[in-house]
C-alpha cells in the first residue's frame, strides 16, 4: 500500500462569462494530479516522449490519451495544445502574484480562456512540479468541463 502525498491548490477557470472553481491536487511522486470541483473528480497522468521535456501527453485514470502539449520555448511558457477531438489551442503562462494561463483557440483567437493558480510556493521542487502540471491541468479542466457540460 502506498501513500499519496498531494499538494492542493485552488484553480479558477474563467471563460469571459463564467468562473469555474477547481481544486488541483498535485502528486509529484507519480507525475499526476487530481482535478476536483462539485461535479468533476478525475485523476490525470502526465507523460513525456522519452526525455523530451518540451512535449507532454495527458492521460486519464484509464490510460486514454486526452491531449498533447508542445512547448515552443525552453522556459515552458508558450506553446500549443490539442485534444483528441482535434481542437487546437495556443497558450501563454504569465507569472506574478498568481500564475495565469491564457488559452486561445487556434481558429478563434478572440475567445480566450484564463486559468489562475496562486503562486505562493517557496520550495523549488514543488514549484517545478506545479509548473510542469500547469498546462496539463488547465487542458484537462477544459476537457472535463466540456464533458460535464459546464463550458459550451
Amino acid at each position: 500500500m502506498s501513500l499519496a502525498a498531494y499538494n492542493a491548490f485552488p484553480m479558477i477557470l474563467n471563460d469571459g462569462e463564467k468562473e469555474y472553481r477547481f481544486t488541483l491536487k498535485l502528486n509529484p511522486s507519480t507525475d499526476s494530479f487530481r482535478l476536483e470541483n462539485g461535479e468533476i473528480k478525475r485523476s490525470v497522468f502526465i507523460g513525456r516522449r522519452l526525455f523530451n521535456k518540451m512535449f507532454q501527453l495527458i492521460r486519464n485514470e484509464y490510460g486514454t490519451v486526452m491531449g498533447r502539449i508542445h512547448y515552443t520555448d525552453n522556459e515552458m511558457k508558450h506553446g500549443s495544445a490539442s485534444t483528441t477531438e482535434h481542437e487546437q489551442f495556443n497558450f501563454e503562462i504569465r507569472e506574478g502574484n498568481n500564475m495565469e494561463v491564457i488559452i486561445e483557440k487556434e481558429h478563434n483567437p478572440l475567445r480566450k480562456l484564463k486559468a489562475t493558480i496562486p503562486n505562493n510556493i517557496q520550495n523549488k521542487l514543488e514549484r517545478e512540479v506545479q509548473h510542469s502540471a500547469l498546462i496539463p491541468s488547465v487542458l484537462a479542466a477544459l476537457i472535463f468541463s466540456r464533458e460535464a457540460s459546464l463550458i459550451a
